[in-house]
């Protein structure tokens, strides 16, 4: 992505995180001026400040030679090869440049620096580069998910776009364990093709694109939702094109004030079970009973797809095993939500065969 558009992406991002960001810059100049005020305030008692201060100075450029005699060949290869020669290159030119550089020009200088003091301006020079570069790099993702927000975004985007899909009631469950569960079903017209879906996360857009997410699924062009009360409301935006080649985006969240009340029921057949709604396979286990075995003994995902099977995200209300007739019949079947916070725990509505 642009520099530029990384730096103008800035403004997109929360008022409490620029400050944090500025005070993180402040700490990590800060350290920088220090670093390299106690290297020229010992240099200075030896007697050698200004041999100190030309290496130091050429540090400016054996840094960026160093690591474009990396960057460069190992951008010209493609594949794994291009990573051996990033860490082959790593490993052996690029030392040879940064401390050559110190050691070589540090002998040279009147008064000449020892090989000791050449040895250790190079490490405390590392120090001195790995800090921006380490700040930058952790940066740059939320940077980029910034600026994609500002393109997605524009100051000013005019009224909103309606929803082409056709949104179904909410219907809302009270599970065991989980608590209050909601689920909502966004049909597309013929022709519709859905081609991407954000969520928002704080006061940004992330890209879902590619990515498994237990509270949405994507059937076809059809959107379907199931989350807990626990988990929150998704805050979702679709992207599409129509029948006529053009292009849309509307975002969607749940009313769940005019939710209907119903059953969670699963029944069970002998090639698969029934669910109420979809739900996303991330979401989805069950247990299988062994025809060879002759008891319950392994347990299946639902985001393990059989061969045969239809590669969607979403367990349909008619699911069927592929190979029920192999397998033998699914004897339960569990529903697992998250908890709330940033406990990796989970709860689990569990529904077995009579």
């Amino acid at each position: 992505m642009d520099p530029l558009q990384l730096i103008g992406a800035l403004t997109a991002l929360p008022a409490q995180t620029q400050r944090d960001w500025t005070i993180a810059a402040a700490v990590v100049v800060t350290v920088m001026l220090l670093v390299l005020w106690l290297e020229y305030r010992f240099m200075r008692a030896q007697g050698k400040g200004g041999s100190w201060a030309v290496v130091r100075f050429a540090s400016l450029v054996a840094g960026p030679v160093a690591a474009l005699a990396v960057v460069l060949p190992a951008n010209s290869v493609s594949g794994m090869e291009g990573l051996a020669v990033f860490y082959g290159l790593l490993l052996t030119v690029a030392p040879l440049i940064w401390l050559g550089t110190h050691l070589g020009l540090g002998r040279l200088q009147n008064p000449a620096l020892t090989v000791g003091e050449c040895v250790a301006l190079s490490l405390s020079g590392l120090l001195v580069l790995a800090l921006p570069a380490m700040a930058v790099f952790s940066a740059v993702e939320p940077l980029e998910k910034a600026a994609r927000h500002l393109q997605d975004n524009p100051r000013n985007p005019g009224p909103p776009a309606k929803l082409a899909h056709t949104v179904q009631p909410v219907q809302r469950f009270e599970l065991p364990k989980a608590g209050n569960v909601f689920a909502q079903s966004l049909r597309a017209p013929v022709g519709l093709r859905l081609t991407r879906v954000d969520e928002r996360v704080g006061e940004l857009w992330e890209d879902m694109t590619a990515r498994t997410h237990p509270g949405y699924c994507q059937n076809g062009a059809d959107l379907h939702l199931l989350w807990s009360a626990r988990e929150g409301t998704p805050h979702l935006r679709l992207h599409w094109t129509d029948a006529d080649g053009r292009k849309g985006m509307a975002e969607h969240r749940p009313d769940v004030g005019s939710a209907s009340s119903t059953d969670f029921a699963v029944t069970f057949r002998p090639d698969g079970f029934n669910l109420p709604v979809p739900v996303p396979r991330t979401r989805v286990h069950f247990a299988l009973y062994r025809n060879d075995v002759g008891k319950p003994s392994y347990i299946a995902m639902g985001n393990s797809v059989q061969e045969g099977e239809r590669g969607d995200g979403c367990v349909m209300p008619d699911y069927r095993r592929v190979k029920a007739a192999q397998e033998g019949p699914v004897m339960a079947v569990m529903v697992v939500f998250q908890r709330p916070g940033d406990m990796p725990s989970q709860e689990t509505f569990v529904h077995s065969s009579p």
